[in-house]
């Protein structure tokens, strides 16, 4: 009997797994249909505006967005403010999206993965969060406008197609990892894979992390500011105290060891 059981467990696997192997290879082939994608909209807590939230359905079916201003039943309209945490997250086939002047918050990775070459950040966007836009893979250009207070860490993580940067927000900070390209593989090791050749910063700048702009091919970089202020500007990196344990201080480096041969272009205007 056990082993009658086990013989008949045995088949019920290798037909599970010839079956799986098959719905493999049939998606593969392009047999699997793409399902609808829905685009989700939440209500504030405080009932004064609405949240993209997210996507229900087939991800894969998502290739255009279009985000209204507003949104809401007829008569009872309110503005849509945010693009929430992982709005479109993995949503690998989004290769067009455009939001509306109304938008204020672009979340913590809300459009990471998606594979849109070009992407317009509306003015009056005031925070772009961590990762926003991490690892669009297709993005070529980029211009954060001057509404924008907050460009956190990683907003442009390992964006490798990326080839021109333009900052205009009257930031003070370029925080860690802003334009970082250099990934980890598998193996442990790491790659660079970059194409970011020019990058424009505001004359508000003061300091800029080390991890930054790391792994681009910078060859220009263009300053809104005067001499004197570029000469002020320093590159910087968080290390911790020697003997105090979770307190740090600020290890300065010198521009040329940072940015190599890239050539800087002062009171450049843009």
């Amino acid at each position: 009997m056990r082993l009658w059981y086990n013989l008949t467990v045995m088949k019920r696997l290798l037909f599970t797994a010839a079956a799986a192997a098959m719905l493999v290879s049939v998606c593969i082939l392009g047999g699997c249909a793409v399902g609808e994608a829905h685009v989700e909209y939440t209500l504030s807590e405080d009932g004064t505006h609405y949240i993209v939230s997210g996507v229900t359905g087939d991800i894969r079916g998502l290739t255009k967005l279009e985000v209204p201003e507003t949104y809401g039943e007829e008569g009872s309209l309110l503005p849509v403010t945010e693009i929430g945490d992982e709005a479109f997250f993995r949503c690998t086939r989004l290769v067009e999206a455009k939001i509306p002047q109304t938008i204020e918050r672009i979340g913590v990775r809300a459009f990471a993965r998606c594979s849109f070459s070009e992407f317009v950040i509306p003015d009056g966007v005031k925070v772009i969060d961590d990762g926003a836009f991490g690892m669009c893979d297709n993005l070529k250009e980029i211009t954060v406008p001057e509404s924008v207070e907050t460009l956190a860490v990683r907003a442009f993580y390992a964006c490798s197609s990326l080839q021109k940067a333009v900052i205009k927000a009257q930031i003070t900070v370029l925080d860690r990892y802003t334009l970082y390209n250099t990934v980890p593989s598998q193996g442990g090791n790491v790659y660079m894979h970059s194409s970011l050749t020019q990058v424009y910063l505001p004359a508000t700048l003061e300091k800029i992390e080390i991890s930054a702009l790391y792994g681009n091919p910078v060859t220009d970089i263009y300053f809104a500011g005067s001499e004197s202020a570029w000469n002020s500007l320093y590159f910087y990196e968080l290390v911790e105290k020697e003997g105090k344990e979770d307190e740090y201080e600020e290890k300065v480096y010198e521009k040329s060891k940072v940015l190599g041969s890239a050539k800087v272009h002062l009171n450049a205007e843009f």
